[in-house]
């Protein structure tokens, strides 16, 4: 098993996968915030984030245009995963 990680803006945790993806979808429809994805961490814990970034430019516009929506927790976080 090999491990790879990637730079990702974290935008919410949530506890039901439906919540997680109605908020996918209000961002991608009213927010056109794209390239959000859905990752499942536990068994019932959901975490919403942008990315993966390749470089700091890109994770740093990323950033600046969620935290005009004023999440409370928007965080730059490595994501891990299994291969």
């Amino acid at each position: 098993i090999s491990l790879w990680w990637a730079l990702v803006v974290k935008i919410a945790d949530l506890y039901f996968l439906d919540s997680a993806k109605i908020l996918q979808k209000r961002l991608q429809i009213e927010y056109n915030i794209l390239n959000v994805n859905i990752k499942k961490m536990s068994k019932n814990s959901y975490r919403i984030y942008k990315g993966p970034f390749n470089n700091l430019d890109s994770i740093k516009r990323a950033y600046n245009d969620i935290n005009k929506l004023n999440f409370e927790n928007i965080e730059i976080i490595k994501l891990w995963e299994r291969f």
